[in-house]
């Protein structure tokens, strides 16, 4: 037990000192988060944040190192986050990336989005298309198959409102399904929403939803 809180702090602080040598560009954006856990008077787990600010003149980018987890099992997380500066509206790409390894899995995921303006007013109407994917794979069995998942989405914004939005979604385990929103179509005070989801080809679940919507009360 001794030497494996040797070899944990020893992996700490390696992980800390590679942090630090990050290139002086990189500002801390706060003081490394640190925590321990304990039950019964006895150290149970731990874990260890650094975040940084990478942002430039044209991106907002934040970089997250973290470690957490038991003595025997940490887990290894970096989150990447960089964003698109705008003077006005919402950003118009924002890109994510992160990654996670500990002793049973190794993950990978990935987020962008991106907008396309139209019309007289290009920072209130816009279409937004986002993309999620993700996989992890089996480090106990090295030889399995990835479970990997993606979707994306698109939504149609006018005049600063949403209007409606429309997502697809499948991977290597199946679940492939669709979703539609109308939302608060002709000042209808109501949203109005379509699901499928569909395995073997066959069609497992599917809904529609009506959601009300506070307006004035």
């Amino acid at each position: 037990m001794r030497g494996a809180t040797v070899k944990s702090l020893i992996l700490g602080g390696a992980f800390a000192l590679s942090m630090a040598a990050v290139p002086v560009m990189a500002q801390a954006i706060r003081k490394p988060d640190l925590s321990v856990s304990s039950n019964d008077g006895r150290f149970t787990g731990y874990s260890a944040a650094l975040p940084l600010d990478l942002s430039s003149d044209a991106e907002s980018t934040t970089f997250v190192a973290k470690v957490a987890g038991s003595i025997e099992q940490p887990t290894y997380d970096f989150n990447l986050n960089m964003t698109a500066k705008a003077d006005q509206g919402p950003s118009p790409r924002a890109l994510a990336l992160g990654a996670s390894l500990n002793k049973r899995e190794a993950g990978v995921r990935s987020s962008l989005s991106r907008l396309f303006g139209f019309g007289d007013l290009p920072k209130s109407n816009y279409v937004s298309v986002s993309v999620d994917m993700n996989a992890t794979r089996s480090m106990i069995l090295p030889a399995s198959v990835p479970i990997a998942r993606a979707n994306v989405r698109s939504a149609l914004t006018l005049d600063g409102r949403q209007i409606a939005s429309i997502g697809l979604g499948g991977g290597t385990m199946g679940d492939e399904g669709v979703d539609f929103s109308l939302i608060r179509p002709f000042d209808i005070p109501a949203e109005f929403s379509v699901s499928v989801r569909a395995e073997d080809e066959r069609v497992q679940d599917g809904r529609f939803m009506v959601k009300l919507v506070k307006t004035n009360w």
